[in-house]
């Protein structure tokens, strides 16, 4: 029999619709959801006047709110806006100058600024509660519901406790953290990694600079840790570091770098600065993987450190059990003991003090802070100054630079410590 390959072609469609049939647990019926998702509208439109325009399509809600991380408290904190739906299903909002409390729940309403912005929807919460205190920490978002990302945008930060989408307003106040497509760019990526200390494979963010595919140089290195209840993606879909780089490095203002956001997420530290795992996984298994696979130049003075808040903390664990390893360290938002750790420092591991204050391989140990955050959290400002006064007591030369000095007129925020970025790593590598 004489087979065409029209033929062919139908036989092989009746032999795979019988194998899917015959498949256990395959059923003819696919039932639809009960609650539809929300179908996807369009991203975040930009417009002239400084306002944005947020939309979901979401027919089946009953009310949708915008979520607007504010500038001014803990991040990711955040005030939710009513949306209004259309004939078609589509919930939208223009933020802007009519939308009042936009820039944080204290401050004026004003035009969006340019700058670079964390927003997200909720599904049919209820409305907003206003507090019967109003401080500096004050959020007024939807309760109930459901939070999610915009997914029509892709710029998109998965957290451990929740999904934030961005939106970036261009203007000159911007540019430092803008995607100048006139420049060059370094590349970035996840990069994968065996833990010694977990026994797992793990990841981290590795950006390198412009040309380095291209050269055969050696380049230095600057290890750059999140916060917690983040990852190792944190600085670069919150914060933009791989363009605060790029855009400093094309300006002449920082050496081109290797930059390194490994997970911070190995274990529960403990009181004692010798009780912190992830001193062992960056020195252990961090630190070793970049230089055997990277162009590294070699020793103290091809290193750098530094994190924010949590990640401050672990920089300061470092530079305490590893002295001699790291030339510049930067501790954003703290990097502060308690009374309980200042004082088990002093009685049991002295001799981590005077090792750090004898090293030969530090050259900058710089601490900053939001021009905020001393009134948003008291007792940590407390344990900062206490800190430093060890650091005077024994010898430490460091650096402190108030937030207004800075730049970063915020809280515990993203926008203060993409500053912060901007800031200190001009400072790195210098010769």
């Amino acid at each position: 029999m004489v087979t065409s390959k029209k033929n062919i072609g139908r036989l092989a469609l009746i032999v795979c619709n019988m194998l899917v049939l015959l498949t256990p647990g395959f059923s003819q019926t696919a039932t639809a959801p009960s609650t539809p998702m929300p179908m996807r509208s369009t991203a975040p439109v930009v417009n002239s006047d400084g306002t944005v325009t947020f939309s979901l399509k979401a027919p089946g809600a009953t009310h949708v709110y915008l979520n607007w991380q504010n500038m001014i408290g803990r991040s990711p904190a955040y005030n939710s806006f009513p949306m209004t739906q259309d004939a078609s299903g589509v919930w939208s909002i223009t933020l802007g100058p009519t939308v009042p409390g936009a820039m944080g729940w204290i401050n004026p309403p004003a035009p969006l600024a340019p700058n670079y912005y964390g927003y997200g929807f909720n599904i049919d919460g209820t409305p907003p509660i206003t507090p019967a205190t109003i401080d500096i920490n004050t959020s007024k978002p939807a309760v109930g519901g459901v939070n999610i990302a915009d997914p029509a945008n892709r710029a998109i930060w998965s957290g451990n406790t929740s999904d934030w989408s961005y939106v970036f307003v261009p203007g000159p106040a911007a540019d430092y953290v803008a995607d100048n497509p006139t420049i060059p760019h370094g590349a970035w990526g996840t990069v994968r990694y065996f833990s010694k200390l977990t026994q797992t494979d793990r990841q981290m963010q590795v950006y390198t600079p412009p040309g380095y595919n291209r050269d055969s140089r050696v380049y230095p290195v600057f290890y750059l840790l999140h916060g917690g209840g983040g990852n190792d993606t944190d600085w670069t879909a919150c914060m933009r570091a791989n363009y605060i780089l790029d855009n400093l490095i094309a300006q002449g203002k920082a050496v081109p770098m290797i930059m390194v956001n490994p997970d911070t997420n190995v274990g529960t530290r403990g009181v004692s600065v010798t009780q912190d795992p992830f001193v062992q996984e960056l020195m252990g298994s961090i630190v070793p993987y970049i230089e055997q696979n990277y162009r590294v130049g070699p020793g103290s003075t091809n290193r750098a450190l530094a994190g924010l808040s949590m990640g401050s903390n672990a920089t300061r664990d470092v530079m305490l059990n590893n002295p001699n390893d790291f030339a510049y360290l930067g501790l954003y938002s703290s990097g502060a003991m308690g009374e309980a750790t200042i004082t088990d420092l002093v009685q049991n591991h002295k001799d981590m003090l005077t090792n750090l204050a004898n090293s030969k391989d530090v050259k900058l140990i710089w601490i900053t802070e939001g021009a905020l955050e001393p009134a948003a959290f008291p007792s940590v400002e407390t344990n900062l100054k206490a800190t430093l006064a060890l650091y005077d007591q024994y010898h430490i030369k460091h650096t402190f630079v108030p937030g207004d000095k800075v730049g970063t007129p915020g809280g515990h925020v993203w926008d203060t410590w993409s500053r912060d970025l901007f800031a200190f790593a001009p400072l790195l590598f210098k010769k």
